[in-house]
């Protein structure tokens, strides 16, 4: 389901249509799980993604932008600055969308540079 949810972001940061489903699975899981779980399942489907494939997941799937990095930013920042925790519960979400952005953004680029 992953997959095709985020299908259209892996086309659109340059993964053939044919393997997006797949790329966007990954996506998915890092943002659901995390990154390890996702490039360990990157390293089983390797062999069935074109190296371009291959290299734009690796810089897409690179970061901390998951649902787990709001809880310890939450429980690390917020031990420091307890009266903050409010805040920084309300920017979680978007956090972990500009993050999740960044990556993709670099993702893009090692794509455009690879041609």
């Amino acid at each position: 389901i992953l997959g095709w949810i985020f299908a259209p972001l892996a086309f659109l940061v340059g993964v053939p249509w044919e393997e997006a489903v797949t790329v966007g699975g990954l996506i998915g899981t890092k943002i659901v799980a995390n990154e390890f779980v996702a490039y360990v399942a990157l390293g089983d489907l390797q062999v069935d993604l074109s190296e371009r494939s291959v290299l734009i997941a690796t810089y897409a799937l690179c970061g901390f932008a998951n649902f787990a990095s709001i809880a310890i930013q939450i429980g690390g920042i917020g031990g420091i600055a307890p009266a903050r925790r409010p805040d920084l519960a309300r920017l979680g979400l978007k956090a972990v969308l500009a993050g999740a952005l960044v990556s993709l953004l670099n993702a893009a680029w090692a794509g455009i540079l690879v041609g």
